[in-house]
């Protein structure tokens, strides 16, 4: 018999790649470990930790998921209307997502999953930037969402 995996941090990822999606409809989000010049504007999700915050009996866990959202804005000729306006604004409406969405059902076959105490935070249009982020005219929004889920291992 085979065992099945139940990938909680992709689940949630996903989960949360569709929030965006349909609050920001048009926009794609994307799971690059570093940015890749795809359109002007995009979201992408990196997985920045993974931590085991209580063993339960018999065989539970409680985890903490940590994801850096950065909303990647290319636009030449930086104005504070064009530019640092629409990075505030998805900040903004991000935060509000989240606030409303902090304990949410991320996935049912049978079952449902919570993710629990979701909150958005290090909220940043001036965020360090990697190699592949040293672009002129490339503007970035960086934030922080963090989640804890119960598993069952």
């Amino acid at each position: 018999m085979a065992t099945s995996y139940f990938q909680t941090y992709k689940e949630i990822q996903d989960k949360l790649a569709s929030m965006l999606r349909t609050e920001f409809r048009g926009f794609s989000v994307y799971f690059d470990d570093n940015y890749v010049n795809r359109k002007p504007s995009y979201f992408n999700i990196t997985k920045t930790k993974d931590d085991i915050l209580m063993n339960l009996v018999p065989q539970a866990q409680i985890r903490d998921y940590g994801f850096n959202i950065r909303y990647y804005l290319r636009r030449p000729n930086y104005s504070k209307d064009l530019t640092l306006n629409a990075l505030f604004r998805v900040g903004d409406r991000i935060g509000q997502l989240i606030f409303n969405n902090s304990n949410v059902k991320f996935y049912s076959t049978g079952k449902n999953y919570y993710f629990t105490d979701g909150h958005f935070s290090n909220y940043s249009v001036q965020p360090s930037r990697d190699e592949s982020e040293s672009i002129n005219d490339l503007h970035i929004a960086s934030f922080d969402f963090d989640v804890k889920a119960f598993e069952v291992v």
